[in-house]
């Protein structure tokens, strides 16, 4: 690890305290509403940066772009701290970051009205790749980020309460670092490196398909320490690890996009908990053809129980049991790109709700997804503000 003090990032790691769940009482009978985040595409053409209410279609918070988003980071919800940051990040190759805080309006915990856009960029020999995860108190920011130079993936660490100043980095394990989570220890950090090489001159050239090798990478954030790191076979070099999400028992489902022949149809979505195997999971022969080679994202419900992955060239939302890794059912939605654990329906695990490439907003049941094996599941149609003409890639809850 490099530039940054140890004792302090070890405190950002751990930190617990002072964290609130998701919705909270108002009052009597009055749950504070549901926020979700994406980026997005509004009428006018343009890119942005969007949190919203999916129940109303009310948009709490938006900010224009640059250029396309990916995805958006949200800062954990913590006591008598009014702001929230949600970061949305730049689409790879892009080097900028923007922060919004997600308060939605003057008086809330603190009196003062929300803080304007801040943004931040990558060093200039870096580049992000869409995503970022902070410590559980919410301190530090850790990033997906390529160096490009050297051809190897890094994790950017920054401080929050210093106007994200990024504090150190370290090796992500590998090569092509997507997307990241914590585990349930708050100190470990699982990456999803995809394995393809790339540089900014040429942005979409895939420079070593003949030898990449994608995997999952554990690391320790108190000292950068690699800590397992698991491949797929020889066989399955071309399949590059994109998404992931963990649940129960600290259970990482994840999702792939494969890189080989395209008339070769492969497993794309697989587990793993940490001293084992990676496992692909087998889906029913017409899923996995409709999946078409690509998940675009992961998520899983608010009792880790179920996961979710996305498939949009087939418009498919699939449900998988986490301690099993069997295929439940699925849900059909034109374009479906984003996903997120809903706490709202009624129903003891909530709810899915799922955003899509061409601008509506639906949900699905996360506990009846559980219930039979083999049939479609039900959505329902919610809104999407006025502003959104087509979600991008994926969807985070806000509270």
């Amino acid at each position: 690890m490099t530039g940054i003090d140890r004792r302090r990032l070890f405190a950002g790691a751990i930190g617990l305290a002072g964290l609130t769940l998701p919705a909270r009482v108002l009052g009597v009978g009055q749950v504070e509403a549901q926020l979700f985040a994406a980026c997005a595409k509004d009428r006018q053409g343009r890119f942005s940066a969007v949190v919203f209410d999916p129940e109303t279609g009310r948009a709490v918070r938006s900010v224009i772009l640059p250029e396309r988003g990916h995805d958006i980071a949200v800062q954990p919800r913590r006591e008598g701290v009014a702001s929230q940051d949600c970061i949305a990040f730049a689409r790879q190759p892009g080097n900028f970051a923007v922060v919004v805080d997600a308060r939605e309006s003057v008086g809330e915990s603190s009196g003062d009205p929300p803080r304007g856009p801040l943004w931040f960029t990558s060093r200039n020999d870096r580049h992000f790749h869409g995503h970022g995860v902070f410590s559980r108190d919410g301190r530090l920011l850790y990033t997906t980020e390529n160096d490009f130079d050297a051809g190897q993936g890094v994790i950017g660490v920054r401080d929050a309460a210093a106007r994200y100043r990024q504090i150190g980095e370290f090796p992500s394990g590998g090569i092509d670092p997507h997307d990241l989570e914590l585990l349930g220890d708050g100190r470990t950090l699982v990456v999803a490196n995809g394995g393809i090489k790339t540089h900014p001159a040429d942005p979409r050239r895939e420079l070593n398909l003949a030898t990449m090798q994608p995997n999952l990478a554990y690391i320790d954030t108190a000292t950068g320490d690699l800590m397992e790191r698991q491949e797929l076979p020889g066989a399955l070099h071309q399949l590059s690890i994109r998404h992931l999400s963990v649940g129960v028992r600290d259970t990482v489902l994840f999702g792939c996009q494969f890189r080989g022949p395209r008339w070769q149809t492969q497993a794309i979505v697989g587990r793993h908990r940490r001293g084992g195997r990676i496992a692909l999971l087998d889906m029913p022969g017409n899923v996995q053809l409709a999946m078409r080679n690509y998940v675009a994202s992961v998520a899983v419900d608010t009792h880790g129980e179920t996961g979710i992955i996305t498939a949009p060239f087939g418009g498919l939302a699939v449900a998988i049991d986490m301690t099993s890794g069997r295929y439940v059912k699925h849900a059909t939605l034109d374009n479906v790109f984003g996903a997120a654990a809903g706490t709202s329906g009624g129903d003891a695990g909530g709810t899915f709700i799922l955003t899509s490439g061409n601008g509506p907003v639906a949900t699905m049941p996360a506990t009846s997804v559980t219930a039979a094996s083999g049939t479609a599941a039900t959505s329902r149609q919610l809104h999407a503000p006025g502003i959104v003409a087509a979600w991008d890639n994926h969807l985070t809850v806000v509270r």
